[in-house]
């Protein structure tokens, strides 16, 4: 999942080396292009030039992808589909599919509410009597979108069982706290709709998923994954293991029925999205259904990170670049998939690779940026902190707002009232006045504004403006804020009211306000310059030359291009310490870059090698606790939550040679986290490698005083014992 890629991206080791030892990227023939290709031939040569070098790079064996706009599709191979025997990858390679078949469960289980044979918010039971009752109802639409409880058995191993074992497997993990309240990744709960679909229709889900949905829908080289029959064009698994590719384990996934069983092509994910909502798998009626957002019990939207992607039935849909778009991925041993899809645009693109955590989505990405001519998104920074909640609601107001009229047609707000609350929030919330009196709480509030809790006033008020921008001008010219962003947006509305003096003064803004976004206006035209609309930066980046030219070209601007997301990935080499530092200058908020940027000199402290470029690129740098400091006051909630500090970590503790590191690294973490029992305790594990005895003993004591469950049933004194001399300490 996404969440989990970007978790990913934090905890990736060898930071000071990177040797590429994966094959040469090759892409395999294909027949020649038909006439109506023309118009994007230079479009798609562009693409593969991209994929070439990247996949490189990426270490990716092989790959498929492709997409459809309007009435034409190019689908094709990159890579080797098998490395030992040098077989190519092509258009019709056959990959596990993994979570994408979620979306398809979620399809046929919306699919049985129309005809009737499943009402989605009954207890799951119903349909899957072996089941047995929890502690709390669970609803079948509660699995769905992931807020069923924290079950935390999927009911797999590597070999296949049948359903009856699966749930019975399932049924040995209770819950673990009451459904509804937040989202919590499960595929135990698909396993379980993958059930309920086989009692309710009397067949096979694999039966049942081909009758209903992958026939109709045309996917003729799409089934239930399995490991013993013969697959036409199935790609062998790879994993990237101790720097290395190495054969994937062998799981057999097709006991993951609902959760993720599926094998197909690339050419199938298309035909997918295609069908999704064309009326060939659910009517209008129930297509909205199946999309439409659900909110957790304290009324959140359900999701990846705040709901920033909401999880619905089986989908995930968010706004790129203000466009609708509905999307799910996958990601098992062996294997990565995407697919999205644009209702707007006519288009879908989707990907396969045999790599488990490849970066696939930035092949996406780039595909789409070159398919469409628009970016991916448009983000902007502000200089000032306290300016943070103004650019989250210009930003939550025109993503959500524009994606929510892109899917319904209409503004959300369905009378005056509801309208003239809005404003009349935004007008109050969204001012320097406001952040400047507490930031907190109006950062806060900005947050909640996109949410039922806070009565989704942002999605309101930005489907509205974006109504109206499309009544004067036209849906063509609205197109280029696709281009330009949230800063546009608002600027015409301002100007499109200013020049009307029938629109009301309840859908206006404060006079403050409209002086700032007409100063962000000219910086933003000024900064988003024909350079910067076409900058990629790459880990082959001259950050010299680049640095130089943003910081001339950001210099006096309130606001200008965000290129966080392109900055953070770059994690190896001496281009990683350039790129983050860069990162800081010019994004000294940036909770993600501080984090970073306090992390690589933890492990560039490692080495003389690292330690000489530190000094070369950042003389007379801080500490790592300063930048950690800095990075939780931007955004407590955000990488540097403690879960971060576990993983990280995690991984250390069992390498001698960051022992160091990790006891600085969790110094700063009980600084920040101080009531964080497991933080205190992985200190003491540090402490205690180091020889530290005292200070371990210490550090187990204060955890164990945070949380006595930390110690599972003993004393104080029986559990720092046990930590004092167990094995593991021993040999260290």
């Amino acid at each position: 999942m996404a969440g989990l890629r970007k978790t990913l991206s934090f905890v990736v080791a060898a930071v000071l080396l990177c040797v590429s030892l994966c094959p040469r990227a090759i892409v395999r023939a294909q027949a020649p292009a038909p006439p109506a290709a023309d118009k994007y031939a230079d479009k798609i040569r562009e693409f593969e030039e991209f994929a070439r070098a990247r996949m490189e790079r990426d270490r990716i064996p092989g790959m498929t992808i492709g997409f459809f706009k309007d009435d034409f599709t190019w689908v094709k191979g990159f890579g080797y589909a098998d490395l030992e025997n040098k077989s190519p990858a092509h258009a019709d390679s056959a990959y596990r599919l993994a979570s994408i078949t979620k979306s398809m469960t979620g399809a046929a289980i919306v699919q049985l509410a129309e005809r009737g044979k499943i009402d989605l918010d009954a207890e799951i039971q119903t349909y899957v009597p072996d089941y047995p009752k929890q502690k709390w109802p669970v609803t079948v639409r509660q699995l769905l979108v992931h807020m069923g409880g924290g079950q935390t058995g999927s009911g797999v191993g590597p070999e296949n069982v049948t359903t009856k074992e699966l749930v019975a497997r399932i049924a040995k993990h209770p819950i673990q706290y009451e459904p509804g309240l937040r989202f919590d990744y499960q595929t135990s709960g698909y396993n379980l709709l993958g059930a309920a679909i086989e009692n309710v229709s009397g067949q096979s889900f694999e039966a049942y998923l081909r009758e209903n949905l992958w026939l109709p829908a045309g996917m003729k080289d799409t089934r239930i994954d399995d490991v013993r029959g013969l697959v036409p064009n199935r790609v062998r698994g790879y994993d990237l293991a101790d720097g290395s590719i190495k054969n994937a384990p062998f799981i057999d996934v097709s006991s993951r029925r609902g959760g993720g069983g599926a094998n197909g092509t690339v050419p199938d994910l298309l035909r997918w999205a295609r069908a999704i909502l064309s009326g060939k798998i659910v009517s209008k009626k129930w297509a909205d259904e199946m999309l439409a957002p659900v909110a957790t019990k304290s009324g959140r939207w359900v999701g990846l990170g705040d709901g920033d992607e909401y999880y619905t039935l089986g989908w995930l849909v968010r706004p790129v670049g203000g466009n609708f778009a509905i999307h799910n991925e996958g990601s098992q041993n062996g294997t990565d998939t995407q697919v999205f899809y644009f209702p707007e645009k006519n288009l879908a693109i989707a990907s396969a690779c045999n790599l488990q955590f490849a970066p696939t989505f930035r092949y996406v990405q780039r595909l789409y940026e070159i398919v469409t001519g628009e970016p991916w998104n448009v983000n902007f920074y502000t200089r000032e902190r306290t300016d943070a909640p103004i650019a989250r609601a210009l930003d939550s107001a025109y993503n959500y707002g524009n994606s929510y009229f892109e899917q319904h047609g209409r503004p959300l707000a369905s009378d005056a009232k509801e309208l003239t609350e809005a404003f009349a929030f935004f007008n109050a919330n969204v001012s320097r006045e406001a952040a400047r009196a507490d930031f907190q709480k109006t950062a806060q509030r900005v947050r909640d504004a996109r949410h039922p809790v806070g009565n989704q006033n942002l999605i309101k008020l930005g489907s509205y403006i974006s109504a109206r921008l499309r009544e004067r001008n036209g849906a063509v010219s609205f197109e280029k804020y696709y281009k330009a962003g949230a800063i546009p947006f608002f600027a015409d509305y301002v100007r499109l009211y200013k020049a009307d003096a029938t629109v009301p003064k309840a859908v206006r803004f404060t006079p403050a306000f409209e002086k700032l976004v007409e100063r962000w206006n000219a910086d933003w035209a000024r900064t988003w310059n024909d350079y910067t609309r076409h900058l990629a930066i790459t880990p082959e980046t001259d950050f010299d030359a680049v640095g130089a030219r943003l910081r001339r070209d950001f210099a006096g601007a309130e606001v200008y291009p965000d290129f966080t997301n392109a900055i953070q990935p770059i994690q190896t080499g001496m281009v990683a310490f350039k790129s983050a530092k860069l990162g800081i200058d010019l994004y000294p908020h940036s909770d993600e870059l501080l984090f970073n940027w306090g992390y690589f000199i933890i492990l560039g402290e490692l080495s003389e090698g690292g330690r000489a470029a530190l000094k070369e690129i950042a003389p007379g740098y801080e500490r790592p606790v300063g930048y950690f400091k800095r990075a939780f006051e931007s955004n407590p909630s955000g990488v540097m939550r403690a879960k971060t500090f576990t993983d990280i970590g995690a991984r250390w503790l069992g390498r001698p040679e960051m022992a160091q590191a990790g006891l600085e690294y969790l110094s700063a973490a009980v600084e920040l986290h101080p009531k964080n029992a497991a933080l205190h305790e992985m200190l003491g594990d540090f402490q205690l490698r180091k020889g530290e005895k005292a200070l371990a003993e210490e550090s187990y004591r204060k955890a164990f005083a945070l949380d006595a469950n930390i110690g599972k049933g003993v004393s104080v004194d029986e559990y720092v014992a046990r930590k004092m001399n167990s094995p593991a300490e021993k040999k260290n």
